[in-house]
């Protein structure tokens, strides 16, 4: 009779485990949808990129993580700028070249966080998550910490 009781708990307690983390998930989601909702819109100007290590599989895809340098403008401040991390797919790498010009969403939060508005290329938020300690990502043009 133990072994069932114990059994039942196990059970109960993955499926509790299970739907509080659905809930966290679906939360999680809902509040950066409502930061991209929030952004102000903008131009980026790529000025160079490398690779930071981080791929794998999204809704497009395989992708590399490459870590930009833009010159951002929202066409009511001084233009500045800004070092972020995106997902590029097979069909954003073409759009996102040294001297090339992207429709992106400004953070309000925070203005280093910019989210691009081309197929092929998203903010990487896997990368944001991995590095919330460090606020300044790059050390020097090219260089991640």
């Amino acid at each position: 009779m133990i072994e069932v009781l114990i059994i039942v708990g196990v059970f109960a307690a993955i499926i509790g485990f299970f739907m509080y983390a659905s809930k966290s998930g679906a939360k999680m989601l809902a509040e950066r949808e409502a930061r991209i909702a929030r952004a102000s819109r903008g131009k980026a100007v790529v000025i160079g990129s490398h690779p930071v290590g981080i791929r794998g599989t999204g809704h497009g895809g395989h992708y590399q993580g490459y870590g930009f340098t833009l010159d951002i403008s929202d066409g009511f401040n001084e233009p500045y700028r800004a070092h972020c991390v995106w997902e590029v797919y097979p069909m954003g790498a073409p759009k996102a070249q040294p001297g090339m010009e992207i429709n992106v969403k400004i953070d309000t939060e925070d203005n280093q966080i910019i989210f691009p508005l081309a197929d092929g290329l998203a903010f990487s938020w896997n990368y944001q998550m991995m590095h919330k300690k460090n606020k300044k990502e790059f050390l020097k043009e090219g260089t991640v910490r």
